[in-house]
């Protein structure tokens, strides 16, 4: 069924008229205009056939795929940076990766010094570009979650830790949307990022961020899975964090309005109730510190899940059908990200200051 859906593009037109450009200030584009740009004539043009494809493409989430890489993944000794076995755990998600991803993958490798010490560790990279004609000059997005974890004592870089929910439910969701989005024409370039040293301080995505700005890599917005396989209080409620505050503060508008476009997407694809939430400290942080939009999914975990950095943090304890359907909302994001209209460049470097004054506007009536 895949087979059939997979060959078509999809086909949402959605325009902003009268966009002024103005001041050369900083920041980015209007992102989601649907969503976040008030007073501007919207045109969406939407066929059934289109919505039922991407229904189709979202019930195509597999619980028992994500209930066995969550399984592999704990089974693990440890995936703490720090211990001998992060290097086996970035080789098996690489395979993983590549069974779905085919010659897109590849490590991000870096070093980081701690405490006089040496590390050698890698982040996990997988590319799907889009099939836009200007290819490379595509939307990026960005898909992440971090593969490491660790117990209370973070000293203990060998002891038991399976890590079920924090993070290797983040980990499972990503290795299904590659797996489903593999089949999937798309406009825009997405990457799939799987990061380590997170529990030490966003080691592995500080270094990235850095990367892509170092090589002017141009992308849109970061959507960061980590802790979504245990539903607080046994409720089908998922957070949905924004960026507020922060290094840069331009970002906070573009940021929370996506935040909002998300929100509308869960009640179409799921059966989740979402809480908009400022951003904690998790991978998102270093991108955002770059100028970039980023949102996160998570279930609120490092709060209300008992087993937290615990030897209990099992996938016996976690909710798969929940994990299923934050993945579904995962794959929904994109999917409708997708169907915005790139043919008047809005996501281009030329494009950066269009529809500020819209935007600030908007910003005061909240």
């Amino acid at each position: 069924m895949i087979s059939s859906f997979a060959s078509s593009s999809y086909a949402i037109s959605i325009a902003a008229a009268n966009a002024t450009e103005i001041t050369n200030h900083d920041h980015r584009v209007c992102l989601f205009s649907v969503v976040i740009c008030p007073n501007i004539q919207v045109h969406r043009e939407e066929s059934k056939e289109t919505g039922d494809k991407r229904h189709l493409a979202v019930n195509l989430v597999n619980s028992t795929k994500l209930k066995d890489w969550v399984d592999d993944l704990s089974s693990f000794h440890t995936r703490h940076t720090k211990s001998e076995f992060i290097e086996s755990v970035a080789y098996w998600l690489k395979s993983e990766l590549q069974s779905t991803c085919g010659d897109g993958v590849y490590f991000h490798n870096y070093t980081q010094i701690d405490q006089e010490t040496s590390y050698n560790l890698k982040n996990i990279i997988c590319n799907k570009e889009g099939s836009m004609a200007n290819g490379n000059s595509n939307p990026l997005i960005l898909i992440s979650a971090h593969y490491d974890n660790r117990m209370q004592n973070i000293s203990q870089t060998n002891a038991r830790a399976p890590g079920a929910d924090d993070n290797a439910s983040g980990v499972a969701a990503i290795l299904e949307l590659a797996r489903i989005l593999s089949k999937v024409n798309l406009k825009n370039n997405i990457q799939f990022v799987l990061f380590s040293g997170e529990e030490q301080g966003q080691w592995g995505s500080t270094v990235y961020a850095k990367h892509l700005q170092a090589n002017d890599t141009r992308f849109n917005t970061v959507v960061n899975l980590d802790m979504i396989g245990y539903p607080p209080h046994g409720l089908n409620k998922v957070i949905i964090e924004y960026d507020l505050g922060n290094k840069i503060t331009t970002n906070d508008i573009y940021s929370k309005n996506t935040a909002h476009f998300i929100e509308n997407i869960a009640s179409e694809y799921t059966n989740l109730e979402t809480t908009l939430r400022t951003l904690g400290k998790t991978d998102l942080i270093p991108f955002e510190a770059t100028g970039n939009i980023v949102i996160g999914l998570h279930d609120g975990g490092s709060e209300l899940n008992p087993n937290y950095h615990n030897v209990s943090d099992t996938t016996s304890t976690l909710d798969i059908e929940y994990l299923a359907s934050v993945t579904k909302l995962a794959l929904a994001t994109i999917l409708n990200l997708d169907e915005l209209d790139h043919t008047s460049s809005v996501f281009g470097a030329q494009n950066d200051r269009i529809m500020k004054e819209q935007l600030l506007f908007m910003d005061s009536k909240h």
